[in-house]
């Protein structure tokens, strides 16, 4: 189940694409499963809480999906925001 998704960064372009790629990539699969998935989303500006998770500010972004460090750095493919996302929603 997918309770909640936070990105850890400045805000800047590579944190923007990240947020309305999974926004469209949940909205598919609610289309797809045809359910609802209610989550939480965060935009955490403290850019501090890279360390807590051991990474520095040239790591950023970082994309937490349930509180677990699920992507590093930039994303480029949307099929492996897509597969992290199936993974989480698979006790759903």
């Amino acid at each position: 189940m997918i309770r909640n998704i936070e990105i850890i960064c400045r805000p800047c372009h590579k944190c923007q694409v990240l947020e309305e790629r999974i926004h469209t990539i949940i909205h598919y699969m609610e289309l797809q499963k045809n359910i609802k998935i209610k989550y939480e989303f965060k935009l955490n500006k403290d850019i501090k809480q890279a360390d807590k998770y051991g990474y520095n500010l040239s790591q950023l972004p970082i994309l937490l999906i349930n509180g677990n460090v699920a992507f590093v750095g930039h994303v480029k493919g949307e099929n492996l925001v897509r597969m992290k996302l199936e993974e989480a929603l698979r006790d759903f």
